[in-house]
């Protein structure tokens, strides 16, 4: 299996939805640079879809279900995030286990130190600044600025936000190996604050406006892939690449 993408991503389930458009909201952020632009559009109904602007490769948050699409050999790919991680456990000695599809199941301890330091405005919306250190593989005393908000309005933004951090992992398991239980658990730390509306001036939420979103757009573009299909295509890859 092959996931492409501009920005480290890789995203999951549900069934097609059919209808007219329905209320939501678009939150858009930019790095720091503003030369990439991610986009997350919520339905009323907690539904969203995530991704790069321009991109074809996106997630989809569907009834609680984190889905991702992608390509694979030039036709579209759908596929949960816990049956990619299936499907890699049982390539390579494990490394997701249940984390993806339960991501408290996977007992890390808490690790990262949060200092609060006062309120600021991102993008329209009221944020608490936070600094925070603790992070794997640097300086336990060096200290990265989140400012995060727990404007309800946006909690539907946050969990699709730390659901395609999460995706962005899946590809590089296989490199990364045992760091990506820590990883996950330092987002789910962060993620448990509230919704990251600025880090490290790295990625900050631009603006969030009222839209109608066309039901089309969380619409699958294919069947689900199942993990056994999952694992073949990782198989084939890995054989493409090694006769390279």
């Amino acid at each position: 299996m092959r996931i492409s993408g501009r920005l480290a991503l890789a995203l999951l389930l549900a069934l097609a939805l059919t209808g007219s458009a329905q209320a939501g909201l678009r939150a858009v952020y930019f790095d720091a640079s503003k030369s990439r632009q991610l986009i997350i559009e919520v339905a009323d109904n907690g539904d969203a879809r995530i991704g790069e602007a321009d991109s074809s490769d996106y997630g989809l948050l569907i009834d609680g279900k984190f889905l991702v699409v992608g390509d694979q050999q030039g036709k579209p790919m759908v596929a949960r995030i816990e049956d990619i991680g299936a499907a890699i456990d049982r390539v390579v000695p494990p490394i997701f286990h249940d984390m993806l599809r339960d991501p408290s199941s996977a007992g890390l301890p808490k690790r990262l130190q949060a200092s609060a330091a006062g309120e600021q405005t991102v993008g329209g919306r009221k944020g608490r600044v936070y600094h925070i250190s603790g992070f794997a593989g640097d300086d336990p005393a060096k200290a990265m600025d989140y400012v995060i908000s727990t404007d309800p309005a946006l909690a539907p933004v946050g969990h699709a936000l730390e659901q395609f951090m999460n995706a962005a992992l899946v590809p590089a398991a296989v490199l990364m190996g045992s760091a990506i239980p820590e990883l996950l658990g330092e987002t789910r730390e962060i993620f448990a604050l509230g919704t990251p509306i600025d880090i490290s001036g790295r990625f900050r939420l631009d603006h969030v406006e009222t839209i109608d979103i066309p039901a089309a757009r969380f619409a699958l573009p294919a069947a689900l892939t199942p993990v056994d299909a999952l694992v073949e295509g990782m198989k084939a890859e890995a054989r493409d690449n090694a006769h390279r």
